[in-house]
């Protein structure tokens, strides 16, 4: 029986050893002392190392595509979810499937590397236990680790406060100062929002050619920032220097690959690449990297790619020649070659044909809640309100109903 190593015990963590271990030798290495990553709020004083969360976040996808398959969420979850209610569900998932006695938690690894010495190719995975060698390994890191803060002129002598995004916890914890906001995908409409609503004085920076739809006039809403003094901020619209006592960076994340040495075969930075079907290193197929995409429903995404990536290793599926293999991962990199390196794995629109291909290739019927064209739409009509009701769209209801097979809005 092949021995295979999980690194993370996030969403994706939890989905491959839930279905890797039907057939293989599982080992899960977690770098901290929780399972669930990035939905674990752990900022109230907590000695444990702080995650993403925000104490008033609530997921901004729908129910129905924050579940796996063996789990659906009962009539009693809201549509939209808090992060607690998240954590609840991983851990009733985690305890279903007795996930945790995989799992070394306090294990981070600090080195991968392939031992071409053997044949088969082996992976020499690195801990503070000492290495040990595996047939097979799932990176299951996630992309919301590294937060990364962009280069702007001057921003190396500004002498204010300034955070990312990650480092957020509550409104309290800027005591009603004046926040600026820079970065409004869904992070920063979120952030702007919360503060908002507890009194903050909050404004927002954007490259978006329009202002934001259903954000409050109270609200000032700039052009990117183009320049700091030590004092101030300069924005694209005008040569006013502008002051607020606090900067929240909601500029993304970078990749937190370190630990991948270079004889794997892969970039690392930015994003990881090349990957065969978002998923499979093209050089050795043995290795695969989950959950890279954005703009997607992680829950069924990392599913339906941790399934695919088992019946791999079982010999199940067969995947193309390496030539063949490195094609498509160039195709799928550079469908969008005009934009930059971070976005190309965008692909919102694509995802859910790209679940169904998964499932496909597994023979896993798709049907009832998890058929994908209603998801997608789902998906879609949730996108929509979202961007032009950021303020309310999470009020809504909506449920599936079998008699006419498609989701129904049961409170607005």
């Amino acid at each position: 029986m092949k021995d295979v190593c999980v690194i993370g015990a996030g969403v994706a963590g939890i989905a491959a050893t839930r279905y890797l271990r039907e057939f293989f030798n599982v080992t899960v290495y977690e770098a901290t002392d929780f399972i669930g990553g990035v939905w674990l709020y752990n900022k109230d004083n907590s000695p444990k190392k702080p995650t993403p969360m925000y104490k008033n976040l609530r997921s901004n996808l729908p129910k129905q595509l924050m579940v796996f398959r063996d789990l659906p969420h009962g009539k009693e979850v809201p549509t939209f979810q808090t992060h607690d209610q998240v954590m609840s569900y991983l851990d009733r998932y985690c305890d279903m499937f007795d996930l945790r006695k995989y799992i070394q938690f306090d294990t981070p690894v600090t080195s991968l590397k392939p031992d071409l010495s053997c044949d088969p190719l082996k992976w020499l995975v690195e801990t503070k236990n000492g290495v040990s060698k595996f047939d097979a390994v799932a990176l299951c890191t996630g992309r919301y680790d590294t937060p990364h803060i962009p280069r702007i002129e001057g921003i190396e002598s500004y002498t204010g406060s300034y955070i990312h995004s990650k480092d957020y916890s509550a409104p309290e914890m800027v005591d009603k100062k004046s926040v600026l906001v820079v970065g409004a995908a869904s992070s920063g409409i979120d952030i702007v929002i919360d503060l908002f609503i507890h009194g903050v004085k909050v404004a927002v920076s954007h490259r978006r050619a329009n202002p934001l739809k259903g954000i409050p006039d109270e609200v000032v809403q700039h052009n990117e920032p183009v320049q700091f003094s030590s004092t101030g901020v300069y924005f694209k619209e005008d040569d006013s220097e502008h002051h607020f006592d606090l900067l929240i960076f909601a500029t993304g994340y970078g990749t937190n690959l370190d630990f991948v040495d270079p004889s794997c075969g892969l970039a690392t930075e930015v994003l990881p690449r090349p990957l065969y079907r978002y998923l499979l290193n093209p050089k050795y197929p043995t290795m695969a990297i989950f959950n890279q995409c954005s703009k997607i429903a992680p829950f069924p995404f990392v599913e339906y790619q941790v399934m695919y990536y088992r019946d791999v290793l079982a010999g199940k599926i067969e995947v193309p020649s390496e030539e063949e293999r490195n094609i498509d991962a160039s195709k799928r990199l550079n469908a969008e070659a005009d934009r930059p390196l971070k976005y190309r794995y965008e692909i919102q629109k694509s995802q859910f044909s790209y679940n169904a291909e998964n499932a496909g290739y597994c023979g896993v019927p798709v049907e009832n809640d998890f058929d994908m064209k209603l998801l997608g739409e789902l998906y879609e009509v949730v996108a929509i309100d979202r961007a032009n009701n950021p303020m309310v769209y999470r009020n809504k209801e909506y449920e599936f109903n079998t008699d006419i097979g498609d989701f129904e809005l049961i409170k607005q």
